[in-house]
């Protein structure tokens, strides 16, 4: 173990508990060793192993004061970018290294939260889903079973896999129709059925709109910030995301929509009942400058606002969710967009490092302290 960044965390924790905070770590978001990188990654066999390892380490260092474990961060993203579009590191196309290294973080993930029972007392391992609202692209049954589909794939064969144990029925046959099932499917399931979720993060941007009109297959995101660029996503024969004309969209071309968070929450109330959630990312990204000494950020006001409000509704509407945490809490390194978008509430000088309070710093901190929008 690294004790200088150990001891960081100890710190961290430390601080965190003093100023009445309760930690929530996340043991894995995208930081894989480079190691094992060189062996295979999440497709080996050994990895979810290794990757169990590392979180006893965890636990047994911090086990004392951190009892919220988030296993792994956005295994659909680190999939599906990872293995389909190959916009992320390993950076591949390969629809049946994508299944095995899929396979290979929920297996991560269901060894961690065993040894989390096992090693923290009150321990409450989690793990973090990235999921988007699907919506068919017209009326049409053709349409609503692509979003089905897409439902299948981004969603569904991790959310099931982690709430209910199993995987999709459909989404399985699809893959096994296309020889890109993997082995030991059936173990999988048995270890994740053995350690079922103490609480569930869920990360909320932007909704998708499928279309079965899915002639070729093609992927791009939009990492420039020009309002124009449209990000891409269609997987031939199967489904495209089309752009929802009456949207509102970030230069990015990610879409707002607030009530996609609102539906995503209570289906997760509606397959786990009383089952913990925890909005673990929302958020814009903006191109910013401090001026006079502040951002004047209120269009990150209007969204954040937008989707507390959206997350009360789940609330009224019985969904026990628990906590909300804006992405994020000051300006940091997009994987794709270098420092061209900024998150934070905080502004962060790239040169100096110096952190700056934007207005929506202020106004979250309002909110928190009375405890409403």
């Amino acid at each position: 173990m690294n004790e200088r960044g150990a001891s960081f965390y100890d710190r961290l924790f430390d601080a965190l508990l003093e100023a009445g905070i309760e930690p929530n770590a996340t043991l894995y978001h995208w930081d894989l060793p480079l190691e094992l990188g060189e062996r295979g990654g999440w497709e080996h066999p050994d990895t979810p192993r290794r990757f169990a390892d590392y979180a006893f380490a965890c636990f047994r260092r911090y086990g004392d004061r951190v009892t919220l474990w988030a296993s792994i961060n956005e295994p659909a993203w680190t999939v599906l970018n990872g293995y389909v579009t190959g916009l992320h590191p390993p950076c591949k196309q390969d629809y049946q290294a994508a299944l095995r290294a899929a396979q290979g973080l929920l297996r991560g993930h269901a060894l961690a939260s065993a040894a989390c029972r096992q090693e923290v007392k009150g321990g409450r391992p989690g793990i973090v889903l990235n999921m988007a609202r699907i919506r068919p692209a017209t009326d049409s049954k053709a349409d609503a079973a692509a979003a089905h589909l897409a439902d299948g794939v981004l969603n569904r064969w991790f959310s099931d896999a982690v709430l209910l144990g199993r995987f999709p029925e459909d989404i399985r046959a699809l893959y096994a129709e296309r020889k890109a099932l993997p082995e030991g499917l059936e173990e999988t399931e048995a270890l994740l059925k053995a350690a079922p979720p103490a609480f569930l993060g869920v990360n909320y941007y932007y909704p998708h709109y499928a279309s079965a009109d899915a002639p070729s297959t093609r992927f791009h995101l939009n990492i420039t910030g020009d309002a124009a660029e449209d990000c891409l996503f269609s997987i031939r024969g199967l489904f495209r995301f089309v752009k929802n004309p009456r949207g509102r969209f970030t230069d990015w071309g990610w879409e707002i929509e607030p009530e996609g968070l609102t539906e995503l929450l209570l289906r997760v109330h509606e397959t786990s009942p009383g089952l913990p959630v925890y909005i673990t990312e929302n958020g814009i990204g903006r191109r910013e400058t401090l001026e006079n000494g502040t951002v004047d950020d209120g269009e990150r006001i209007d969204f954040v606002r937008a989707h507390l409000e959206a997350a009360h509704a789940a609330i009224r509407a019985g969904a026990a969710v628990r906590g909300y945490y804006m992405w994020s809490l000051m300006d940091n390194f997009s994987w794709l967009n270098g420092y061209k978008k900024r998150y934070g509430f905080l502004f962060v000088d790239r040169d100096t490092l110096e952190r700056t309070e934007k207005r929506s710093a202020a106004w979250f901190r309002d909110v928190a302290k009375k405890n409403g929008v």
